[in-house]
């Protein structure tokens, strides 16, 4: 009998080591795969980051030419003008002309500002019975 149940334990080992080994050998494939993907993906990756080291670089010498360019233009320009002659005015600032106290105190000349300005104009306006008719004749009247 007890043959019997170490054959059987034994049969139960061996099937349990063939299931084991069935299973190692599909997780064995399974990492394999894996590897094979993550290898492409790495591979993928790097030529991502190499081409996009080459345009940082190409737009570095670019931005680079740029400001070497502006700069030797720049420099051309401030040459240029300190090579011009230099204008002077005949004062230094600009003066305004200054009126005289009695223009002041002349009740004809006033500033627009002034709140009477209104009642000057209008005493100094013809009256409107005055002013010309317009009456459809004649080759000036344009109403």
């Amino acid at each position: 009998m007890r043959d019997i149940k170490d054959k059987t334990l034994t049969i139960n080992y061996d099937v349990s080591i063939d299931n084991l080994t069935e299973k190692l050998n599909k997780l064995s494939i399974s990492v394999e795969i894996f590897e094979e993907k993550t290898s492409s993906h790495q591979k993928l990756l790097l030529d991502h980051v190499e081409k996009s080291d080459e345009a940082r670089m190409h737009l570095k010498d670019d931005i680079q030419s740029g400001i070497r360019l502006i700069t030797e233009k720049m420099d051309k320009i401030n040459e240029d003008n300190s090579n011009m002659p230099k204008l002077s005015t005949p004062f230094s600032h600009i003066r305004s002309p200054v009126k005289p106290k009695e223009e002041l105190t002349n009740p004809f000349i006033t500033d627009l500002s002034h709140p009477d300005n209104n009642e000057v104009l209008m005493k100094e306006a013809p009256q409107l019975k005055e002013w010309p008719t317009f009456t459809a004749e004649g080759e000036y009247d344009h109403t």
